[in-house]
């Protein structure tokens, strides 16, 4: 019965929600689905870091589209490394895949260039969704000011899932 009351209470309470105008919630949704539905197939985990570094700086520019007034100097720059840190920090305590990465520069061997790395794949992904999703990002608002409207429905999202899924193709053949 208590569940039941709970069940009840929480699905009453989404009547009173307010609407969502904003294609951010649904780019922060579309990139958390897609990680867990690569985590649940087996996906290699460099391509589920990708959606998970996707996901904190779709938090990152989310929150800093709602907020108003600037409080401290550099504030985007610190929501948006916090958000990624934040959704990527907790994937070093997940068992994890190693990629090896030979440094072989220069230097006596085991000198900081002359030695093999062993690196997290999902902090890998998680890295290289960085640059992709802020791409998409720029992409989408230099069409909304070129064109002064959006080609589509929902286009940042579009663009977003859709450099993502390029990327987690290309980490996919690379190191899957």
């Amino acid at each position: 019965m208590k569940s039941l009351l709970t069940a009840a209470t929480a699905l009453l309470s989404l009547a009173f929600l307010p609407p969502v105008r904003a294609h951010c919630p649904l780019c922060l949704g579309a990139v958390g689905i897609a990680a867990s539905t690569a985590t649940y197939y087996g996906v290699d985990q460099s391509v589920v870091g990708l959606f998970w570094g996707a996901m904190g700086i779709s938090t990152g520019l989310w929150i800093l589209a709602h907020l108003r007034k600037r409080w401290v100097r550099f504030q985007t720059q610190l929501v948006i490394v916090g958000s990624i840190l934040l959704a990527v920090l907790p994937l070093f305590a997940l068992p994890a895949d190693s990629l090896y990465v030979p440094l072989l520069l220069a230097g006596e061997p085991g000198s900081l260039l002359n030695r093999v790395y062993w690196v997290n794949k999902l902090v890998v992904g998680g890295i290289i969704a960085v640059p992709v999703t802020l791409f998409a990002w720029r992409a989408h608002l230099l069409i909304k000011q070129v064109r002064h409207r959006v080609l589509f429905p929902f286009q940042g999202v579009v663009l977003t899932v859709s450099l993502l899924l390029v990327a987690g193709l290309g980490l996919y053949v690379a190191f899957g």
